[in-house]
């Protein structure tokens, strides 16, 4: 049976105390305040150059500036303040700032949709938005049907209208606010995770979350220190960038390098980890993928200062991995986490032997079972669904109460993924309970995509599952049905790919590969019977593993 607990840990606490004071003031207290905190990047194809560097002392006086601007915009406890920004010091000012006066920041995806951006804005009420100067026009096509917003800052360019211009917001402020009082089981941040056939859903974590995450994880996995240096290539909008980019180094007095490129500039990110002298870097399969191809093309890079490296978002193929201990002698720590549980929970260790392929070993402070779907507990080598423990859990789903009783079981909540335990307690990834699709390291809605193929006057139906490259890096695919009068050909696949992109926006929802097909399998009622596709795709990549050279 297969009920696998952590080490016990010792993890402090207090009742009360404030996010923003435990992750800035408490350096500066310290005798950290002249240390740099963050270091902002920007560049291209290897050209990058350090912008801006702000020591804790700095981002102390920002942050306070922030928070007490956000007070004079009307912005109270509780209430929620959107941001819509690319990974740069202000958006780490308005997390922290937020946080600093007991509001509620929400860090959003700047790649979604101007429909994501208007839900979003809708469901939190929020009043205050923050957003780069390139992403207005997404808000411009949805503002008049935004009932609760009322300021709008504008980062990265000069604003028009009744629009704020950041810097100009942030110089109203006071050099210092004190930090309020906060419980630790006030709401502190929400996180926006995509969902299959509904709206996303606002994933609401409590202030006590990211101090469980980093005397758990970060602690017993990573135990880093005031030398390192934090990079990470996942965005902070997203909760495994969030930790790495910001809280996590935040809290043990290291550096944050933050990049707000693309982070499969592999040349850039390369560059980056030698520049800055990087020990902990994370980043997911595709950039690993990218990275070792510039590397084997003969790109000169010295990465020797790194000390782990991390992996999260979806299952790292063994043999990127073994790739990239060819160029740094060191395993990827490949590990499972999630938005609802905010950090990873299952990881390979540096004091245990690492087995590519494998997810690793229950990280200390959690607790994990895997059952069947009669609930009870799989046996050692059978798949069963994924269930965990830990303090890091999200409250709930906001507005999405019944989606929340089904996910979140008591102490326990159901991932949603399948996992085959090996009997060195060893997790091994068996794929997805449901149809969402992991691709780029993030979570794309297969209704999303299908929506945007079926509105291309050729197709009849459309059906849109994970599929996988040679290289095992996911991506949507989709099985097209066509209507009477068209024939399958590449000029079509290519035109309907083209349509997709123009909807999706975001590149990594859109389908790697069309397959056409004469009928999509469908239950009586006629619902898509996406799991049957699936397999079908599961079977193939396994297929490919098998033969040689795979």
């Amino acid at each position: 049976m297969v009920h696998v607990r952590g080490e016990d840990v010792r993890i402090e606490i207090p009742a009360e105390f404030n996010l923003s004071d435990l992750l800035i003031d408490r350096n500066v207290r310290e005798g950290r305040g002249n240390k740099v905190a963050v270091t902002y990047v920007e560049g291209s194809e290897g050209n990058v150059e350090v912008k801006l560097a702000l020591t804790y002392a700095d981002l102390l006086r920002e942050t306070s500036r922030i928070a007490g601007a956000l007070r004079g915009l009307g912005v109270e406890m509780e209430n929620r303040v959107v941001a819509m920004l690319y990974d740069r010091p202000e958006l780490a000012e308005v997390f922290l700032g937020s946080l600093r006066i007991g509001a509620v920041p929400v860090p959003i995806n700047t790649y979604e949709t101007a429909a994501f951006l208007k839900y979003v804005l809708n469901q939190s009420r929020a009043k205050v938005l923050f957003i780069e100067r390139d992403l207005m026009p997404l808000l411009e096509e949805v503002r008049e049907s935004l009932r609760y917003l009322r300021r709008v800052v504008v980062v990265g360019g000069e604003p028009a209208g009744d629009q704020l211009g950041y810097r100009d917001l942030a110089r109203s402020g006071p050099d210092f606010v004190e930090p309020e009082p906060m419980h630790r089981d006030d709401f502190a941040f929400w996180l926006y995770s995509s969902g299959t056939t509904g709206p996303p859903k606002g994933v609401v974590h409590l202030q006590h979350d990211i101090p469980y995450v980093v005397q758990t994880y970060y602690r017993h996995i990573h135990a880093p220190g005031e030398d390192d240096v934090f990079f990470s290539t996942a965005k902070l909008f997203f909760a495994y960038g969030l930790g790495n980019g910001l809280y996590a180094p935040l809290w043990f007095g290291a550096s944050t390098v933050l990049f707000p490129g693309r982070a499969t500039d592999a040349k850039s990110v390369l560059r980056i980890i030698e520049r800055m002298r990087v020990t902990r870097f994370f980043s997911t399969p595709l950039v690993y993928l990218r990275l070792l191809d510039e590397l084997r093309s003969g790109g000169k890079y010295d990465l020797s200062s790194i000390r782990t490296s991390t992996n999260a978002g979806e299952t790292l193929p063994p043999q990127i991995n073994e790739g990239w201990r060819e160029f740094t002698g060191h395993y990827v720590l490949d590990g499972i986490g999630t938005t609802e549980i905010l950090h990873i929970f299952i990881s390979p260790r540096t004091d245990r032997p690492v087995k590519p392929g494998s997810t690793g070993l229950v990280v200390p402070g959690y607790e994990v079972r895997t059952v069947r779907e009669d609930g009870s507990e799989a046996d050692v080598g059978e798949a069963g669904r994924l269930l965990v423990k830990g303090d890091s859990i999200a409250a709930l789903y906001w507005q999405q109460h019944e989606k929340t009783k089904a996910t979140i079981i008591g102490e326990w909540i159901d991932t949603g993924d399948l996992y085959v335990v090996d009997r060195d307690g060893y997790f091994w990834w068996s794929g997805r309970a449901d149809d969402l699709i992991k691709s780029a390291g993030a979570w794309v809605s297969p209704i999303e995509v299908e929506q945007a193929i079926l509105g291309h006057p050729a197709v009849a139906g459309a059906a849109v599952v994970q599929s996988y490259t040679d290289d095992g890096i996911g991506r949507p695919k989709a099985y097209v049905q066509l209507r009477p009068g068209y024939s399958p050909s590449k000029e079509l696949e290519e035109e309907i790919l083209r349509l997709a992109g123009e909807k999706l926006k975001a590149s990594y929802k859109v389908p790697g590969w069309v397959e056409f097909v004469d009928a999509l399998p469908t239950t009586a009622t006629g619902k898509i019977q996406r799991y049957k596709l699936r397999q079908i795709e599961m079977e193939r990549f396994r297929a490919k593993l098998s033969k040689p050279g795979q």
